[in-house]
């Protein structure tokens, strides 16, 4: 009895700990970081804009590393429309010949309740057939298999899936320096997707880095017509320097077949120190991860490409615990919290919604240290700008510092400041800006990550009282 006392008074005290939820302590300080401005409101997020330049990755599921069940239903919070998934090969092809779809439309039909469109990665091979069905494995030397499950695969998902990536990242590992295996690979699947949907768009190589040795033979052994777009995965410590490769990668596929787009398929930042993947070895934090990820989108918004964030909830490796998700997850899957991260692309996604547009905007500031800016225009007419000092990685550090700055053609008649990863809206009194001066200088304060100066009526506006604190 005194044993069964014992076990219930430990039960009691560690349960509910275990089971709380809370909110973000790293969240809470950014709210509390506010810039040298009075407060007028909040940014009123529309969970139902689906903004088609915005995706959100929900890698990892056909390897279990995390549970699509236990976090469906806050990618449609995001208002992104899509949301780029994996295939899994060997999850679906236990017994050769027979393919069981059941868990990959849970994941597809989940989304698109959401109205969240899901693009698929081909990837990975099936140890039926003596491949390996994980990152850096081998391209599979036997495609019959392969094709035959390709074929299974975009048959089954006409109409919900109108998308496909050809593999992902075959420039790592065993793979590395044989671009003739990835050429062999996508001259053998492209027909077979392009004759069971015709519908559907390819998307090629997934590179992980802009490997040109292996991007340039591979596309002298190609012919226009194969794929739609090509997919680059960009991890930079600072992300506006991943811009020259964008740059360099669109020229060399333009120069191939100008109709075939650029998209930046796979880009984040873990919110910790990890040992393993993109970005190792670095004092990464929940800070520097919501400012890392919103200066990666504001780089593929001004290069105009559309963009995928890597991901949407932390993953669970067989030996590693990977940080890179949205969403704060146990190591059984469960959302414990929303990474500032989360509110971050949300906002992001709200303030760029497919009908604004990046302008390239003259401009004259001080002090003079780097400084990115971004113009939006609406309909044609330059409604705003974005802007952040580039110059450094994001840090962990909430210091603002102040910038005079004057754009051509800004003229902006009631203008606001939006913080983008808590949301908040700022006004400008006279002090930060002259309105009868015709060059409208602004004083504004600035940090390394994005900051949005707009015409107040270009912002959807809750009142402060009702909107500065969310239920978690």
């Amino acid at each position: 009895m005194r044993k069964l006392i014992l076990t219930s008074v430990f039960l009691a005290f560690f349960l509910p700990l275990s089971a709380q939820v809370g909110p973000s302590v790293t969240y809470e300080k950014f709210m509390q970081a506010a810039p040298p401005l009075t407060q007028v409101g909040v940014l009123k997020a529309d969970a139902s804009l689906r903004a088609e330049r915005w995706s959100i990755g929900n890698e990892c599921l056909d390897r279990d590393m995390a549970v699509f069940d236990a976090y469906k239903q806050y990618v449609g919070q995001l208002g992104v429309g899509y949301a780029r998934i994996q295939s899994g090969w060997a999850k679906t092809e236990k017994e050769k010949g027979k393919y069981d779809f059941a868990w990959l439309d849970a994941i597809v039909d989940g989304l698109l309740e959401q109205n969240v469109k899901p693009w698929m990665c081909l990837c990975y091979g099936n140890p039926l057939y003596g491949d390996g069905n994980t990152l850096g494995n081998a391209i599979p030397s036997d495609l019959g298999p392969w094709k035959k499950y390709v074929q299974a695969v975009v048959e089954h998902f006409k109409g919900r899936v109108q998308c496909y990536e050809v593999w992902n990242e075959p420039n790592i590992s065993v793979n590395a320096g044989h671009p003739e295996r990835y050429v062999k690979l996508l001259k053998a699947t492209s027909p077979v997707i392009r004759q069971a949907d015709p519908d559907a768009s390819i998307a090629a190589f997934a590179l992980a880095s802009l490997d040109y040795a292996f991007l340039d033979e591979a596309l002298r052994a190609l012919k226009p017509g194969l794929f739609d777009c090509v997919t680059l995965h960009k991890y930079f410590e600072n992300p506006d320097e991943g811009d020259y490769d964008f740059r360099l990668l669109t020229d060399r596929i333009h120069a191939f077949d100008a109709s075939v787009k650029v998209v930046m398929g796979e880009s984040g930042c873990p919110s910790e120190l990890g040992w393993a993947h993109a970005l190792k070895f670095q004092e990464w934090t929940e800070y520097s991860q919501a400012k890392v990820i919103l200066r990666r989108m504001a780089c593929d918004f001004a290069l105009g490409q559309p963009s995928s964030i890597f991901t949407m909830v932390d993953l669970v490796y067989p030996d590693f615990r990977q940080s890179f998700g949205l969403l704060c997850t146990s190591l059984k899957g469960k959302v414990i919290y929303k990474k500032p991260s989360f509110y971050a692309v949300r906002n992001m996604v709200n303030l760029l919604p497919d009908a604004v547009r990046p302008a390239e905007v003259s401009f004259t500031a001080s002090p003079r240290e780097p400084l990115k800016v971004i113009g939006l225009q609406r309909d044609g007419k330059l409604v705003g700008a974005m802007l952040y000092l580039s110059g450094e990685k994001p840090s962990s550090a909430l210091d603002w510092r102040q910038a005079r700055i004057a754009i051509e053609g800004l003229k902006l008649e009631d203008p606001v400041l939006v913080e983008p990863i808590t949301g908040r809206i700022f006004s400008l009194d006279r002090y930060h800006y002259s309105p009868n001066n015709p060059t409208r200088t602004y004083s504004l304060p600035v940090w390394d990550s994005p900051v949005f100066l707009l015409e107040r009526g270009e912002v959807s506006v809750s009142s402060a009282e009702s909107g500065w604190k969310e239920e978690w």
